[in-house]
């Protein structure tokens, strides 16, 4: 079987994708900043090659693909912001234009348009690039994450049984699990004519009402919506809450599901009873919270 270079494997995607790549039998090279870390040693545990591959160094990600017949890179907006992941980015594109290994990227659901939310158009300069060099490639442009509920400014909420999103409560978002990411970037190493060129991928839609009001149904503990300030956030996420209320995703989840049942997708439900919210704030620094991503 050909190898699968996973890069920013310790990361909260690239961890669950190279896992999920590894259960399937694949022969997977774990590309890390660091491979004397205890997560590069667990996925050497698990059969992994590890590599380092850092994203601020074009050489060593070229050297890390050499010979893999596909790469999986996600962004990094968590770690480097917007100008670091545009950077980040590109230099995987430029690494792989040496290489001739076929691209799995994780972009962002509206990144294929002008936007004006910095964690957008730093994605869609990324795709932009890839398009230049010529690089084949399939683009997965995933919808808010899921795991954003544990995302640092929301820990204290939680823990006081309030479910925060800077949006309105009734405003609908469309959502998307890690693992439904996951299994869709292994689909696109395995099957990628099936996947296509350019694929958005939501989970489910709902408000935040409709998420609290199932997470107290699956918690048995009662949990309220709660209106975040936007004035907590940083400026670029601002820019794209404020675009999310005034615009927002607009993927046909129906179809989408249709298209690949084998996906096995998470409603919100599903996804939150796997979940650990008796204790939240033990969640800081986990991998669900931490890494790249959306």
């Amino acid at each position: 079987m050909s190898t699968t270079l996973v890069l920013g494997a310790t990361g909260r995607i690239g961890g669950p994708v190279a896992e999920l790549l590894l259960a399937r039998g694949h022969r997977v090279r774990a590309g890390v900043r660091d491979p004397g870390s205890a997560a590069a040693a667990r996925l050497r545990a698990g059969g992994a090659e590890v590599v380092r591959a850092d994203f601020d160094d074009v050489d060593a990600l070229a050297h890390a693909a050499r010979g893999a017949a596909a790469v999986v890179a996600a962004g990094t907006a968590h770690r480097a912001g917007p100008d670091g992941e545009r950077r980040h980015g590109e230099h995987v594109a430029e690494a792989l234009a040496r290489s001739g290994a076929r691209l799995v990227y994780v972009s962002g659901a509206g990144a294929d348009r002008a936007t004006g939310v910095p964690v957008l158009e730093s994605k869609r300069a990324v795709e932009r690039r890839i398009d230049e060099l010529g690089v084949p490639a399939t683009i997965l442009a995933p919808a808010y994450f899921m795991e954003n509920a544990f995302n640092p400014w929301n820990l204290a909420a939680l823990a006081r049984g309030a479910y925060a999103l800077p949006l309105g409560a009734d405003r609908a978002l469309q959502q998307v699990a890690i693992a439904d990411l996951g299994a869709m970037a292994v689909l696109a190493v395995e099957r990628p004519a099936e996947v296509g060129r350019r694929v958005e991928i939501v989970s489910e839609e709902l408000t935040g009402a409709q998420a609290a009001e199932r997470l107290t149904r699956v918690t048995g503990r009662p949990f309220a919506f709660e209106r975040l300030p936007t004035d907590r956030l940083a400026p670029p996420l601002q820019r794209l809450f404020a675009w999310l209320d005034e615009v927002g995703f607009s993927i046909d989840v129906a179809a989408l599901h249709d298209r690949h049942p084998e996906v096995g997708w998470h409603s919100f439900e599903r996804w939150a009873a796997a979940r650990r919210w008796r204790s939240p704030l033990a969640l800081r620094g986990g991998r669900e919270q931490g890494g790249e991503g959306g």
